[in-house]
């Protein structure tokens, strides 16, 4: 058993109405009823078994994802969480994903009556062209009418996700001004965060296998002009650039991510979910559920692989996250962890990028600025390499 100060809860929502072209985040379609509350119970039954290990004190924040939350039938999601507050009891942050289609008056009421203060909306685009070519089920009129509804009946933070890297020219679309188009009409109703993401094309799914709309995406200049152009239109809006796809007005930074980001230890429930849980001597366990609903219901508390995470890769797993934000990598807390200042670690690797503008460090952090975040591939690059060197 493994006593913990805190633990942040991931539950993975497995269902969705279709799958959009673009996405290889594990989910179902067409699940009744009856299965989405299968599902729930053998959520709660893998979240007690798993608590029978682990003992944390508190549950500093909940995240429920998906798939599509907002699918589940209002009454058995007011049982749900209902059940699961019993078991986490009160929690500073506890997100829930939502997509417009999906959204009622109903579905937020029951939010409200527990607890639940922050939602993240999937929008990704307000245009119609680009939300069908996405393969979305939902168009710009659903989205407006969910805006509408959260601005009217949802009392807790709110945020919305948005692509950028989409194409630049289809049939119908003028895409002069597309991104800053979709993140003006994301800001209406002053969400306090916005995630803005690019568009990766992911191997298996149907935008990989279609070369015609590959050809259709823009090209890296294309796609550094538009993203710069929405950093500055954002920041003019005053929202801060605290990790690389996530922009906030102050203090309403998403404190379940920042936790991943400072990989502080979570527990992943429900197929498809992950779980990182530090040990000793700078090791760390990562526990991933199956990504397959049926074998996963016949076992909940048991359809997942466990490895141990060798120290040098724990190490580097820091610098991958600690380095997507703007507050960085914390010396202190990674020297209590690795026994080994990290700015000693790096040696080489961090006086290079240093000099060259895109990393800086004080006594508290090591930090990547603006030119580095949008190089941050190739710094962690090397320091993998400098790391390659330690143990």
């Amino acid at each position: 058993m493994a006593n913990l100060s805190k633990l942040s809860l991931y539950i993975h929502i497995p269902f969705c109405v279709k799958r959009c072209r673009y996405c290889d985040f594990y989910s179902e379609t067409g699940a009744g009823a009856d299965v989405i509350e299968k599902t729930l119970d053998a959520l709660i039954l893998s979240l007690d078994k798993s608590l029978e290990h682990l003992i944390p004190e508190s549950f500093p924040t909940i995240f429920i994802g998906g798939g599509t939350p907002s699918l589940i039938p209002v009454k058995q999601l007011d049982d749900f969480l209902s059940r699961l507050i019993r078991r986490t009891g009160k929690v500073e942050e506890f997100t829930i994903e939502v997509n417009p289609e999906s959204l009622s008056r109903e579905f937020l009421e029951v939010l409200n009556a527990h607890s639940v203060n922050r939602i993240s909306m999937g929008v990704q685009s307000y245009n119609d062209v680009l939300l069908s070519w996405l393969g979305r089920p939902a168009g710009r009129n659903a989205i407006e009418r969910a805006d509408s509804l959260l601005s009217e009946y949802w009392k807790g933070r709110l945020s919305r996700d948005l692509l950028a890297g989409l194409p630049l020219s289809l049939p119908g679309l003028d895409g002069r001004r597309r991104l800053l188009d979709d993140i003006d009409s994301a800001l209406k109703n002053n969400p306090g965060h916005l995630s803005l993401y690019e568009l990766t094309v992911e191997k298996g799914t149907p935008l990989s296998e279609s070369r015609k709309d590959l050809l259709k995406l823009p090209g890296e200049s294309a796609q550094l002009e538009e993203w710069m152009e929405a950093l500055a239109f954002l920041s003019e809006k005053g929202y801060s650039r605290y990790e690389i796809s996530n922009f906030a007005l102050k203090g309403e930074e998403s404190l379940h991510n920042l936790n991943y980001w400072r990989m502080q230890p979570y527990l992943g429930i429900g197929p498809g979910a992950a779980s990182t849980i530090p040990s000793l001597s700078g090791k760390a366990l990562r526990r991933e559920e199956r990504e397959d609903l049926k074998a996963w219901l016949s076992n909940p508390a048991a359809s997942f692989k466990e490895e141990l995470i060798s120290t040098r890769d724990f190490a580097l797993e820091h610098f991958m996250m600690g380095l997507r934000t703007s507050e960085g990598v914390d010396i202190s807390r990674f020297t209590s962890i690795f026994s080994v200042n990290p700015a000693d670690l790096l040696g080489d690797a961090l006086k290079r990028w240093t000099v060259s503008g895109m990393l800086e460090s004080d006594s508290d952090s090591i930090r990547p600025t603006p030119e580095g975040m949008e190089l941050l591939d190739t710094v962690l690059a090397d320091i993998a390499l400098e790391l390659d060197e330690w143990n």
